[in-house]
């Protein structure tokens, strides 16, 4: 008979007009209150926080889980060897349709260069077009950055866009060493004119 105990006819599972309670009260086990907001809340604190803890441990470990599955071999942007170990980032300027990619190469290691890399670019051509879509990247000292420009035109005028896988490979092996997906913007150039 208390105001905690549920109404005959209304489901846990089922949301109200706001759409809210339904996920916690089936997780508690209670009813909406028919007192106010702030005494059941008062009255439920532990079982809520608890919820709010298992809600934050399942969010960490979803965070943990995208971490480790990014870090996979040859899918992120660092190397997992120890051999070659290396860094990149990507970073994509102009508003097209012809954009500048500037990848910055970092040889993370110790004290030993790295020599005979090879840069690929892996893309849709009948979107883009590429000046040097394959090079030989310059010996890598270990601690310095390393920016290399190249230009990409957008072809497509349809305000679409895809993305542009970039390969550092060692000359002569075919695994890449390091792998980056750049999401490329749509191009605004095209559709202006």
């Amino acid at each position: 008979m208390g105001g905690n105990s549920p109404p005959e006819s209304r489901d846990l599972g089922s949301k109200d007009a706001s759409g809210s309670h339904s996920t916690v009260n089936l997780r508690l086990g209670l009813a909406w209150p028919r007192r106010s907001q702030t005494l059941w809340e008062h009255e439920n604190a532990v079982a809520m926080h608890r919820v709010f803890q298992m809600d934050l441990y399942r969010l960490r470990l979803m965070a943990a889980r995208a971490y480790v599955k990014a870090l996979e071999p040859s899918l992120a942007p660092i190397t997992s060897t120890l051999q070659e170990p290396l860094k990149m980032n990507v970073v994509v300027q102009g508003i097209g349709p012809t954009f500048k990619l500037t990848l910055h190469i970092q040889n993370t290691s110790a004290g030993r260069p790295s020599i005979n890399l090879l840069v690929s670019f892996l893309y849709d051509q009948s979107l883009y077009a590429m000046k040097r879509a394959f090079f030989k990247a310059p010996m890598l000292v270990p601690g310095l950055n390393y920016p290399i420009e190249t230009f990409v035109e957008c072809l497509s005028d349809k305000g679409i866009s895809d993305v542009i896988k970039v390969f550092v490979l060692r000359e002569g092996q075919s695994m890449p060493l390091l792998t980056a997906h750049i999401n490329m913007p749509v191009s605004e150039g095209l559709a202006a004119a």
